[in-house]
C-alpha cells in the first residue's frame, strides 16, 4: 500500500534549479535511499517531504491525502513525519535522557519513563543517557536525535545522511540501531546519502538524483549490475571501463566479478600488477593491461605482488555496454 505519493515536484532557488519533475512512490513499511552528490537536491527534497518548504509546482500526499502548502500552517513540518538533520537540533545543556524525554513531555511519567528506556535501549545511549548534548560525539548526537523522532512512531521517518562525519566505529553502532528498527518497527523510511555503500547495504529501493532530476530506480542489485549511464556506474561503485568503437559508449565490468586464471588461453585480459591495496576484508589489485588500460580487481588474500603478471577472466554476462 503507497504511504508517500510524489507528483512532478519542481523547485528553484533565484534562478537555479534544484528540483526537476520528481515522482516517487512509497509503500509502507518500506525503506528507501536517494544517493547523489553534494548539491544534488537531496536535502531539499527532504525538507519538501518534511512540510518545512514549499516546492514551487507539484504534490504530495499521505495516505491518498493531499498534504497542505507549509505556508498555509501555523508550524512548519508535518506531525505523521519526522525529520532526522545533519544538524541534530539538540538541547545542548541537557542530558540525552532529558532530549529524549523531552519528546514524550505530554505523556504520563510512568509510561514516559518507560519509553525513555526503550529508546535507549534501541540506539544504545545507555552509557551517555546522564551526558550532555554539547558532550557527545557526532554519532552519540545522531543517534540521540534518532531516538527523538521515533518517541511517537512517525508515518515516515525521513533521514538526512545518517552517516555523515561518523567515524567507523560510530558509523557500525548507528548502522546496527538502524537494523533493528527496519525488522521491529515496521517502519517507513526514505533517507538521502551521497555513500553508496550505505543505500545498497539496507535500501529496499534506490534512486539515482543527479542535479535535481531522478535518473534511475531499482533494487540495489538492479542499480549496481545494470546502471543506465556512466555516471551511476560510477557513483555506485568502482568499475572498469573499456572504451568501444562508438563514441560515447563504454564497455564496464565491476571488479567483484574479475577472476584470476592459470593460462592465457582461458584469459580475457593479459596485465601487470602496478598496486596492491589491503582494505581489510579484500585486497584490491590494480594493473595494466597489454593494451594500457587500467583494472582493477578483488581478491582475499594477498597471494602476488606489485611487478607481477596476471591472466584475469570473467562471465561475458558480467560485461555491460553503457552510455555516458
Amino acid at each position: 500500500m503507497t504511504l508517500l505519493k510524489v507528483k512532478s515536484l519542481h523547485k528553484k532557488f533565484d534562478d537555479k534549479t534544484v528540483l526537476s519533475d520528481i515522482n516517487l512512490d512509497l509503500k509502507k513499511s518500506e525503506w528507501v535511499g536517494i544517493i547523489g552528490e553534494s548539491g544534488s537536491g537531496k536535502s531539499t527534497l527532504l525538507n519538501i517531504l518534511g512540510r518545512f518548504i514549499d516546492a514551487d509546482e507539484g504534490k504530495v500526499f499521505l495516505n491518498n491525502q493531499e498534504m497542505p502548502l507549509v505556508k498555509t500552517q501555523l508550524m512548519k513540518g508535518s506531525e505523521g513525519i519526522k525529520l532526522v538533520h545533519q544538524e541534530y537540533e539538540l538541547f545542548p545543556n541537557q542530558t540525552v535522557r532529558e532530549n529524549i524525554a523531552y519528546a514524550l513531555r505530554f505523556y504520563e511519567p510512568k509510561y514516559r519513563e518507560g519509553k525513555v528506556e526503550e529508546l535507549l535501549q534501541l540506539t544504545r545511549l545507555h552509557e551517555v543517557q546522564g551526558r550532555k548534548a554539547k558532550l557527545l560525539s557526532g554519532g552519540e548526537k545522531q543517534r540521540t536525535a534518532l531516538a527523538q523522532a521515533l518517541a511517537e512512531v512517525p508515518e515516515l521517518l525521513l533521514l538526512d545522511e545518517p552517516f555523515a562525519h561518523l567515524d567507523q566505529k560510530n558509523k557500525q553502532t548507528l548502522a546496527d540501531a538502524i537494523e533493528d528498527l527496519k525488522s521491529t518497527h515496521r517502519l517507513t523510511c526514505l533517507f538521502v546519502t551521497h555513500d553508496a555503500g550505505e543505500a545498497l547495504a539496507w535500501a529496499d529501493r534506490i534512486m539515482i538524483l543527479r542535479e535535481g532530476e531522478m535518473i534511475q530506480e531499482g533494487s540495489p542489485e538492479e542499480v549496481y549490475q545494470k546502471p543506465v549511464n556512466l555516471y551511476v556506474a560510477q557513483l555506485t561503485g568502482h568499475v572498469n571501463l573499456f572504451a568501444t568503437e562508438k563514441a560515447g559508449e563504454w564497455q564496464m565490468v565491476r571488479p567483484n566479478y574479475l577472476r584470476v586464471v592459470k593460462t592465457e588461453e582461458r584469459a580475457r585480459w593479459k596485465a601487470v600488477i602496478t598496486k596492491i591495496r589491503f582494505k581489510g576484508t579484500h585486497y584490491e589489485y590494480f594493473c595494466r593491461t597489454s593494451d594500457g588500460e587500467y583494472l582493477t580487481f578483488y581478491r582475499s588474500r594477498r597471494d602476488s605482488k606489485v611487478g607481477e603478471g596476471v591472466f584475469l577472466a570473467c562471465g561475458r554476462k558480467h560485461i555491460k555496454s553503457i552510455s555516458n
